[in-house]
């Protein structure tokens, strides 16, 4: 096999050049690169800036050696005297370390010169043919050339200054791209990104705005970014927590949100005054306990709708919560009780240890609440001012007269729809005397003008009075209303027993009356409801459904009660 030498590949030796020694026992692998070309060199040239990255391989034109000998050899380091120009595809060691830039390498992947049909540099016909009567390795049965492998020459040396080029380039298609982006901006093709108007609130304006949402709001909302997380958790936004969802595991974000927020005690929140779950069906009594153990200056807790809360968990809460002021467990058909643990009712001598000092309690549609049950809580929580028993249909005569014994400060009392209450309930209510400013005994059908008259006899104050449904109590009861509780600002006497003449005797007693329900009286003609209108002219709201009057009555009341709202089913008043 021959070996041909590319005359390219040459050095410097004293200012003159030589062409490398080859050593004729040198073996070469016919499988490494094809015989008919030489040695492959990747070898970076020298060159100035703007000038273009070269690749010499193969045989130099002749174009190439006259502007080559023009050229100014290169500021070598330590380079004093002029010497002949070097040949770019040739290095030097010390020469690495220049201080200005030299040409990024090409691609240093190449076919062998045979794989493109050009012979190399100092190869001879001769050696051609002898070279083609050879038969090669690369070829197949029908002489037919198959491609010669890659053959790749890497020069170590120049990877650092390759990766840096690189680098530079990278930097410069980045920097081009943002400047054109900003071309684009000053055009007005797209608008510059404006500061949010959020973001020019003051803290004192948002958290202002915070607290209007509810607790699992606020939660998410400290996810926003840093400067919500640090204005969500504002001592003064968590006086409150309110979850109203029934997705939610409550007992643990009751836990969560209590050990957040006791940042000064590490084992109560004294910060949470109200606390709201309402409608989350998950509640359970370990959540209560969390909050009875947690949370000791709670005022407020409505838990409405939470039916697996039992008596237990709220004897735990009005225990420990000793301040706590309203408690709402509407809808709560597994409580049926309220009062203290045993554990404290043993340890307590004296009895205002004993007591529970609620203001508020609202059991409404506890349909488990029984005579026994409510005199458990009239008696611990004789302090009530507010009670409603709305839909407890078990609870009768013995149960009211529990509250009228141990109540004596009760303002307000809702028993609509406890059909088993008679007149003699309603009797022991007047016990209250002067304190009661509001009943409602709607639906109350076994009640008659004997309670009733009773009743305003003695709670000459009350504002407020529903008797709805009560088909019993009829002109008598209206009588002896107008004339002992001639403040009244409230009265609903719809499908009762009502006529003009009992409707007269109101106009003229009790002209502070601003809201009237005359619903389905059918006593009541245009007569009555005319006398009304002169008389009480700062009426606000008055409900005449199924009620037998005419247009005539309509405008009368359009007349002087300028600003009373009418409700109505006939469309001719329109």
């Amino acid at each position: 096999m021959m070996l041909a030498l590319d005359p390219s590949y040459m050095f410097y030796k004293n200012g003159n050049i030589s062409h490398i020694p080859v050593n004729n026992s040198c073996q070469v692998n016919d499988s490494a690169h094809d015989s008919s070309s030489g040695f492959a060199s990747d070898v970076p040239s020298y060159t100035y800036s703007g000038t273009s990255m070269s690749t010499f391989k193969g045989k130099l034109s002749d174009s190439d050696d006259t502007s080559s000998d023009k050229k100014k050899p290169p500021p070598w380091p330590g380079n004093t005297t002029t010497h002949a120009y070097k040949k770019p595809n040739h290095y030097n060691a010390h020469d690495l370390n220049m201080p200005y830039r030299m040409s990024t390498p090409s691609p240093c992947s190449y076919r062998s010169s045979s794989s493109l049909g050009t012979p190399s540099l100092g190869t001879t016909p001769s050696s051609i043919s002898n070279k083609s009567s050879t038969k090669s390795p690369y070829t197949n049965n029908n002489n037919i050339p198959t491609p010669s492998p890659v053959i790749s020459y890497k020069n170590p040396a120049y990877e650092y200054q390759l990766d840096k080029h690189m680098e530079q380039i990278q930097y410069n298609l980045k920097r081009i791209e943002l400047q054109d982006t900003d071309k684009l901006l000053s055009k007005g093709s797209y608008r510059h990104h404006k500061p949010s108007l959020f973001d020019l609130l003051t803290d004192d304006v948002i958290v202002k705005i915070f607290s209007n949402l509810p607790s699992d709001q606020l939660c998410r909302s400290s996810r926003v970014c840093e400067r919500w997380y640090r204005l969500v958790w504002d001592p003064m936004l968590w006086k409150r927590i309110v979850i109203n969802s029934e997705k939610i595991n409550v007992d643990k974000a009751l836990k969560y949100l209590t050990k957040r927020l006791s940042y000064n005690t590490p084992t109560v929140c004294v910060i949470v005054e109200r606390i709201n779950l309402n409608g989350c069906e998950k509640l359970t009594n370990k959540g209560l306990h969390t909050v009875a153990k947690r949370c000791p200056e709670l005022r407020h807790l409505e838990i409405q709708g939470c039916s697996n809360v039992t008596n237990q968990s709220l004897y735990e809460v009005v225990s420990y919560c000793v301040n706590l002021e309203l408690l709402d467990v509407t809808g709560c058909p597994c409580v049926t009780c309220i009062s203290l643990t045993d554990r404290v009712l043993q340890t307590a001598t004296a009895h205002h240890l004993r007591q529970v000092y609620l203001r508020i309690l609202d059991m409404t549609d506890c349909y488990a609440l029984e005579d026994e049950g409510l005199g458990v809580i009239a008696s611990h929580c004789s302090q009530l001012q507010y009670l409603y028993l709305r839909r407890c249909v078990r609870i009768g005569d013995a149960g009211i007269q529990y509250v009228a014994n141990y109540c004596s400060f009760l303002k307000e009392l809702s028993i609509s729809d406890c059909r088993k209450i008679t007149d003699y309930g309603i009797c022991e209510l007047a016990k209250l005397g002067d304190n009661l400013r509001y009943l409602s005994i709607a639906k109350c059908d076994k009640v008659s003008d004997v309670g009733i008259i009773q009743l305003t006899k003695c709670c000459r104050k009350l504002r407020y009075l529903n008797m709805r449904g009560c088909e019993a109590v009829s002109d008598d009861s209206m009588d002896v209303l107008a004339r002992h509780c001639s403040k009244i600002k409230s009265l609903d006497i719809g499908k009762c027993d009502i006529t003009d003449e009992g409707l007269q005797v109101v106009a003229q007693n009790c002209p502070q009356l601003k809201k009237l329900s005359l619903k389905s009286c059918e006593g009541v003609s245009d007569v009555g409801v005319k006398l009304l209108a002169k008389k009480c002219r700062h009426m606000q709201q008055l409900n005449i459904q199924d009620c037998h009057l005419t247009v005539d009555a309509y405008r009368t009341i359009k007349k002087f009660c300028k600003q009373c709202f009418i409700e109505h089913t006939n469309p001719g008043f329109y």
